[in-house]
């Protein structure tokens, strides 16, 4: 278990693949998910199960509530590269009555500390959709600085639209997060 503020991540448990699989069918929940407008089965989520589970360059965690244990999202990273100390992370609240309410900023910090020093990781990114106006605030709020976009490469809502690039580095998180974010 990682501790964050008002969250605490574990690992995934494969017994929540059904409600996994549900966020990702729902179609304001994948509005923004790189997993696309395809449905999901349950034979494919639980070969992300067992994928993720065989694999060293990805590291997903469920998001719970510390109040009362509620399983509410994801986050992670994936593409873990050791010898160059990068990753992407990634993030998912599938539980839409908790939007908006801090969760997955404290979820993407603790998850960062995590990159960071866990890992010993120095830089992480992400991407997301230009028209994903609450995710890219949220990363710039955390501290993510948008470094680009990658033109139409997202397509959904039966047009392309671009994504924008952002990074953090081990030295701004801690710059912004301070030493309790790195001991949480």
């Amino acid at each position: 278990m990682i501790k964050g503020r008002i969250i605490y991540l574990t690992e995934l448990d494969r017994n929540n693949a059904e409600t996994v699989r549900a966020w990702l069918n729902d179609p304001e929940i994948h509005r923004y998910l790189r997993v696309g407008h395809v449905p999901i089965t349950r034979e494919q989520e639980l070969r992300y199960y067992d994928a993720h589970a065989a694999s060293s360059t990805a590291y997903t965690f469920e998001i719970h509530l510390a109040e009362n244990g509620q399983y509410i999202g994801n986050v992670g990273v994936e593409n873990v590269d050791p010898i160059h100390r990068t990753c992407e992370l990634g993030l998912v609240i599938g539980q839409r009555e908790n939007w908006g309410k801090g969760y997955g900023e404290d979820a993407i910090v603790t998850c960062l500390g995590f990159a960071f020093d866990t890992l010993g990781l120095h830089h992480v990114e992400l991407k997301c959709r230009e028209d994903n106006l609450r995710a890219a605030t949220l990363y710039r709020r955390v501290g993510f600085v948008e470094i680009g976009r990658e033109r139409e490469s997202a397509y959904g809502a039966a047009r392309f639209s671009d994504h924008l690039l952002f990074d953090m580095l081990d030295r701004e998180f801690r710059a912004r997060h301070g030493e309790a974010a790195r001991l949480s």
